[in-house]
Parts: C-alpha cells; structure tokens; sequence
C-alpha cells in the first residue's frame, strides 16, 4: 500500500494568493515539486489545452487561487429525482485519478488542480451557513468536485477542517475519497460527527476504469484502519456498472466488506448506477478508446441524463442491497444517490420527503 504524493509535476501560484498561510504550507510540503508564480490562470490555461489531452495533462498541474465565489453551496443533486439534502464545501475541484466515468470531464470548465487557499473566509462563512441552520442536522462533504484526500498529504486541509467541525454538533463532515492518504490523520481524535468515506466497485472496474487508483482491497484495508481508531466510515458504489460477470464480482466486494469492517461503526452506504450527460459519451470514448461502459443500452432519464433501463437499475439494486442486508444486518442506513421515488419505493418500501433523508443519515455511530 502506498499513499501519493507524486501526482503533481508542477504547481502554479497566482501572484495575489503568494501570501496565504496555505499557499506556505503547501510549499513547505511539496518539497521538490517546481513551482512558478502567474498573473491569471488563463496563462496556464493556454499552455495546457495546446497538449493532446487537456484533461490529463490538467491532473498533473496545481493551481493555488483564491475562492472569488461561495465555498459551501448546496448539493445540486439531479432534476426531477429525490434529493439527499447533501452541502458541499468547494475547497479543492478537479482530480488527479482518471476515472473513465468522471462526470467532472465534461463539468469543470478548467482541466486543471485547483486548491483555494484563502481558508479564513471559508471559516467566516461556514459560521454564517451552519448558523443558520443550527436547527437542523447539516450533512457536508468535500469530495462533490474534488477527492476529499487526493490532495491532502500537501494541503492538510483536513486537519484544519476535523478541528473546526468537531465543534459543530449540527453538522457532520464527510470526507470522500478513492485513496489510502490517511496516516497523517491516524494520531487526531476520532470525533462521532467526521466519518471517512470510500468509493467502491468491482476489482474489474476498479483496475479498468479507475486510473492512478488504489485496489478495492487496499481502500477497505485503510478504512478499517481508520475506523479502529473511532472514526465512523461510510461507503458509496456508485457507480454500479453492468457488464457479464457483475454479479458475482460485486458480491465478492461486499463480502470483503464485512470481513474488514465492523458493520456498527459504517455511517451510511449509498448507491447508484452508471449516469451521465450525453455529452460526456463523446469525451469518453475519445479519452478511454478501450472502455465499453458507454454502449450499454441507456435511455433518457428525467434528468436527461442517460441511464439504465428501469428493471435493469431494480436488479442491480436488489442484488447488491440483499448482499449488504445478509451480510451487514439491516442497521446500516442505506440511500440512493439520484434515483426516482419508484426505485426508493420498490427497493426501501418508503420514499424520504423533505429533510427525512437528512434525520435518516444524521446518527453516525459512536465508539471507542
């Protein structure tokens, strides 16, 4: 198992961000990493698209930009499908894995790292936004457009955020992530309301179509580590992909699953099949000639966004939560990312309305 840090070649500092406490940090730790200052990223903009795949080329460059916008935002979640009610703090955008499936393909407008190093008005404005709703549980996550721990063994920006939410009982932090970046984290203080989440597949879909990512193997072994020591985990599959052989490989994952972590300390799983806008196909295809995720039959769903047939998503569904239930027990909260309320019908026999789904979530388990 190998944590990575070696995945940017090269970063960039924009000349009125020189001066932040972050932007030292992240140059006392990117140790031989070259470093250069501009006046605006449309410099580094120009330099990139110019290379044969601008979105690869952009995971190896690091930019340090100040946050001009807001940095917690509500999730967007999907049209016309139940929302989770999920909030998102945009500290860091885009990836350094390369995900076949990656939505943020065709989402961010720059193909490069981005982290914005102006925390102090992350903190001023997290005051005003959990104020606001101290009465009620907030769910927050940094991993919507970015792997919450991708970046962190240069920025250590969770430390700073553990440290902040801890405090926060209204709120529970989520980190989200595909790596193993974990060790610098192991001496804090678990706290009930920070849960580390990891995003599965199958081994095949893992080695296929996750690029630069650990084994599934590898991610549950530090989630367990993690959660030994009090923090509680949480677990998404999704994207659930179809293809020959998909059953008995992902209950091969599930099964790992529970044979590395104890199903008391699991916060929440959730769920959801391959999606994507039609026009991220053609950036798909162009970027990924050996994939054959994309020629599945998919229709429209009510997002526009393609989707499986409806009885394919049910089998997929019942399957892998009938595998969760026999193996995990059934007091594990499950939940789908971006499904109609015919699928949490026929699937969890109820449909969440309003701030239902966020009460569900809200309790993660707390031990010693």
């Amino acid at each position: 198992m190998r944590e990575r840090n070696d995945l940017i070649k090269k970063i960039y500092i924009l000349k009125e961000c020189l001066n932040f406490p972050l932007t030292q940090r992240i140059l006392d730790n990117a140790g031989k990493i070259p470093w250069e200052i501009i006046e605006n990223k449309h410099e580094l903009g120009e330099e990139i698209r110019t290379s044969e795949d601008p979105l690869k080329e952009g995971k190896k460059i690091l930019l340090l930009a100040r946050q001009k916008g807001k940095f917690v935002k509500s999730c967007p979640c999907t049209p016309n499908y139940i929302r989770c009610n999920y909030s998102i703090i945009n500290l860091a955008l885009n990836c350094p894995l390369d995900c076949s499936y990656c939505i943020l393909q065709g989402y961010l407008k720059d193909p490069f790292l981005i982290i914005h190093v102006n925390l102090e008005d992350l903190w001023k404005e997290l005051d005003v936004y959990l104020e606001k709703r101290k009465h009620i549980k907030v769910r927050i996550g940094t991993g919507e457009l970015a792997d919450s721990l991708a970046l962190d063994l240069i920025c250590e920006c969770s430390k700073e955020l553990i440290t902040y939410f801890r405090k926060k009982k209204n709120a529970i932090l989520e980190f989200k992530t595909k790596t193993l970046n974990i060790s610098h984290l192991l001496s804090l203080e678990p706290s009930s309301n920070i849960v580390f989440s990891w995003s599965l597949n199958s081994e095949k879909v893992a080695a296929e179509e996750e690029k630069g990512a650990p084994s599934i193997r590898e991610r549950l072994e530090v989630a367990s580590r993690i959660s030994e020591i009090g923090f509680p985990v949480g677990f998404h599959f999704d994207p659930l992909i179809h293809y020959p052989g998909w059953e008995e490989d992902y209950e091969r994952v599930v099964r790992a699953l529970f044979e590395r972590i104890d199903p008391s300390r699991i916060a929440w799983i959730s769920l959801g099949c391959l999606r994507f806008p039609p026009r991220l196909k053609e950036i798909i295809h162009r970027r990924f000639p050996s994939t054959k995720i994309i020629y599945e039959e998919f229709i429209p769903g009510l997002d526009n966004k393609m989707r499986y047939f409806r009885l394919l998503r049910l089998r997929i569904y019942r399957k892998i939560v009938q595998l969760i239930r026999n193996l995990g027990g059934r007091k594990i909260p499950l939940y789908f990312c971006m499904e109609n309320e015919s699928i949490w019908k026929e699937i969890f026999n109820w449909v969440p309305k309003g701030e239902e789904i966020e009460m569900f979530l809200s309790s993660p388990p707390s031990f010693s």
